[in-house]
């Protein structure tokens, strides 16, 4: 029985005048731990019905019970009632309202607590500046800087002059982060390391590697090598980080632990399962015992399903017994989702519940996604009731988003509307972007003309929804329209992000570019695809010209379509990978139908898995079909 349970059994039988208030100090404080919501209300029920007076201490634990299970609002009527000179509890109200970004009311709570004539602490100070940063609000964090030097900034925590140097780097005031550098008195790791990241997230790479230079020369160690990558990988330079890390071993230095969390994610960016490979068999070599290190097994398991190879992310996940957390179940939900594996997905998260852990809104999201790139309406509906109603989570615009992706995709595009029209809170860009997507898989032009309305009135400067509906008038052949669209991106000064395609073959990274012919094997390419789609006319295949998106005759589309990045980094693959060999493709954009078509027919004809990963979805060829079922 736990502790929990024999607390509320004892408190329920017991004479409730008698109760101290440590007493339902410990109790509630239990309910906040565990996450029990309705144990705690009741009782905070039996508080009011008894007349006990909320002092600070017991109205800190009735605080903090609430804001554990989430219910934000409800802490704060309390917090609202108590009269409480303590730092502790205003730090815990400051905080809260960070994690849900509402960064307004921490400031204005801040400038309360100050007018109170409370002090604020260490963990005050780092807390609003990283509000000020997140929010961009470079005058507030310029007062306060102003506010800490009357106070002496030389006497305070290294912790608060750091968070005031991360904030300067965040909001591109970098001149501003290296002067408070250089004045410095003592630098620790977080000091060099927000100076670094400072300069490569603002665009000063040089700058940055000048700076972890002198930290080399400085605290000499894995500390700062580990500091220079984990910047460069933040900041997506991934290559640049991966090089470092070449460097780092080179040297001689050891990576630890931290070095190998920051260097994963770059790996799963990349998709580059081979170093990833090599990163793995260094864990093992130099003794690091993954089962009591959940932070770099659960970063392995991330760059596995990031890499394509789900297996071996499943392998390595089945190891972790019984060190998995929530986070290690998450990823390996967000894995099979990923993958189109929407079934399992929902395996392992209902696996995950009968483990005793509570799913969290990261989690259903992950689920939901799962359930919507699987065409798994009914079930997507059952998790979104099941969040609500059992496990007491507002949705948030995420949540909501991965509903109308459900319904866009499965062609429910009038109800998706009607979904989006009843929601509580107001859509963003990415919902109704979700539905403008389902207009373009199911073709309906009218919808994605009024819903593109919406798009434009909320994000008027992203060429991404412009480009998107461009493609829905090309593939209806409405020219005009096309042309009148690329003439206001043009006008806007809006630039779309050209579609590429990467693979890895012998430790290399080869990179294609939509009818790029500058690759030294680019006619061998040519002349594999022309005999593939040749193959595929005589199996009663024709090209799915649409996807051409130009206004030609149809040899002109064809020609178009066949110099897609996607086809060229597959044919280079089969071309030049042993026989047997699984072909492994990354694209930065989405898939089109025409290229998916035929990377269906080259599974088949080679006798070859193919693993495209495009902007957001995995799609696993084999035998001539794929593993998304068209849901993508």
């Amino acid at each position: 029985m736990s502790n929990l349970k024999k607390a509320m059994e004892w408190f329920r039988l017991s004479e409730k005048p008698s109760i101290s208030s440590s007493t339902y100090c410990a109790v509630l404080q239990l309910c906040g731990e565990l996450k029990s919501l309705q144990d705690g209300k009741e009782v905070h029920s039996v508080i009011s019905c008894n007349d006990v007076q909320i002092n600070g201490i017991l109205g800190t634990r009735l605080v903090f019970m609430y804001v554990s299970c989430g219910e934000l609002s409800q802490g704060r009527l309390v917090f609202d009632q108590v009269v409480n000179e303590k730092v502790f509890l205003w730090n815990l109200m400051i905080n809260e309202y960070a994690k849900v970004e509402d960064f307004a009311e921490c400031v204005y709570l801040f400038q309360k607590m100050l007018n109170a004539g409370i002090a604020a602490d260490s963990y005050t100070f780092s807390c609003i500046l990283k509000c000020f940063a997140a929010s961009g609000s470079v005058k507030n964090g310029e007062w306060l800087h102003g506010y800490l030097l009357k106070l002496d900034l030389a006497a305070c925590s290294c912790s608060v002059v750091n968070s005031l140097l991360s904030f300067y780097a965040k909001v591109g005031r970098v001149e501003s982060a290296r002067k408070l550098f250089d004045e410095l008195p003592q630098r620790d790791v977080v000091s060099w390391n927000s100076m670094i990241s400072g300069y490569v997230a603002n665009g000063g790479s040089e700058e940055g590697l000048e700076v972890f230079k002198l930290m080399k020369t400085s605290e000499r160690s894995v500390v700062s090598w580990t500091s220079m990558i984990q910047a460069y990988s933040r900041s997506g330079l991934l290559h640049d980080a991966i090089r470092l890390f070449h460097e780092m071993t080179s040297s001689g230095t050891k990576p630890d632990g931290r070095t190998i969390s920051c260097i994963l994610p770059a790996c799963a960016s990349l998709s580059a399962l081979n170093m990833g490979r090599q990163i793995h068999c260094h864990v093992l070599r130099n003794g690091h015992h993954l089962s009591d290190d959940r932070h770099i097994t659960n970063a392995l398991v991330d760059m596995y399903i990031k890499c394509g190879a789900l297996v071996l992310a499943r392998s390595l996940f089945d190891t972790m017994i019984p060190s998995k957390d929530l986070v290690s179940w998450t990823v390996m939900i967000a894995g099979y989702g990923m993958h189109g594996f929407g079934k399992e997905a929902i395996r392992a998260f209902e696996e995950m519940r009968r483990d005793g852990i509570k799913p969290d809104g990261v989690s259903f999201i992950s689920v939901l996604y799962a359930c919507s790139h699987s065409g798994l309406v009914n079930e997507g509906w059952r998790f979104f009731n099941i969040m609500q109603k059992e496990c007491k989570i507002e949705p948030s615009l995420e949540h909501y988003a991965c509903m109308v992706d459900l319904l866009s995709r499965s062609g429910k595009l009038q109800m998706a509307y009607e979904f989006i029209k009843g929601m509580p809170i107001k859509p963003d860009a990415t919902i109704w972007g979700a539905l403008l997507c389902g207009c373009r898989i199911h073709h309906d032009v009218k919808l994605a003309e009024r819903v593109a309305e919406h798009v434009f009135e909320l994000e008027p400067e992203n060429a991404r929804y412009y480009v998107l509906l461009a493609n829905i008038y090309a593939e209806a052949e409405k020219w005009e329209e096309v042309k009148e669209l690329r003439v206001k991106i043009g006008r806007r000064g809006l630039k779309k992000h050209p579609g590429c395609s990467w693979i890895e073959v012998k430790g290399k990274v080869h990179v294609f570019v939509a009818k790029d012919g500058s690759h030294p094997e680019v006619r061998k390419i040519e002349a594999l695809l022309r005999k593939v789609r040749e193959g595929m006319k005589k199996e009663g295949f024709s090209p799915k010209l649409r996807y051409a998106l130009m206004n030609g005759d149809d040899l002109e589309k064809e020609m178009a379509l066949c110099g897609h990045s996607e086809k060229l980094a597959m044919g280079f693959g089969i071309l030049n990978l042993p026989p047997g060999k699984t072909v492994r493709v990354m694209k930065n954009l989405r898939v089109c139908r025409d290229c998916h078509e035929m990377a269906k027919f080259m599974s088949k004809t080679t006798g070859r898995e193919i693993i495209l990963r495009d902007s957001n979805f995995f799609h696993h060829f084999k035998d001539g079909s794929c593993s998304c079922r068209g849901f993508w």
